[in-house]
């Protein structure tokens, strides 16, 4: 079970862009968290409680260092996993430099919105619980994600 969390807090804080040390730095001082405050947990809640603390433990962490989101780690993405389509490789890359220079316009708070539902797949609810927003709220909240992306992102492509 231990392990199960901490893959899934590793993957959250590293996506949300600290390096390997300091994701597992952030992920270790989640865990002691949760082992500590294990006995107050509700029964099917852990999921929701984990990642609520894992996001605040990332907001100390940023205040402490002075950082800002990057919400993704490119420089860690094998490219050359597909020996055998180079092009497509090429294109891949562009793409997520190109998606990462649009995520990097966003306000912290869509990042975060998009990061939650589209790099860790939760549900509105979840969310909601996690961000204590209400589900209608987040539901909004990620559509002007949405909208604001695919803004930056057709302004980039036009200016190119």
């Amino acid at each position: 079970m231990w392990q199960e969390l901490y893959r899934m807090i590793y993957c959250y804080l590293y996506n949300m862009g600290l390096s390997h040390e300091d994701t597992e730095d952030v992920a270790q001082d989640t865990l002691l968290a949760v082992y500590l405050h294990l006995d107050g947990i509700g029964e099917g809640k852990l999921k929701t409680w984990l990642y609520t603390v894992a996001r605040r433990k990332y907001i100390d962490w940023l205040r402490r260092h002075k950082k800002s989101i990057v919400l993704v780690n490119l420089e860690d993405i094998d490219l050359d996993a597909e020996v055998d389509a180079p092009e497509k490789n090429i294109m891949d890359k562009e793409k997520r430099e190109e998606i990462l220079k649009v995520m990097k316009a966003l306000t912290k708070k869509e990042q975060e919105l998009l990061a939650l539902k589209y790099n860790l797949n939760l549900s509105y609810e979840e969310i909601g619980k996690i961000l204590k927003m209400k589900t209608n709220t987040v539901k909004t909240g990620l559509y002007r994600a949405r909208q604001h992306f695919k803004q930056e992102f057709l302004k980039r492509r036009s200016e190119s």
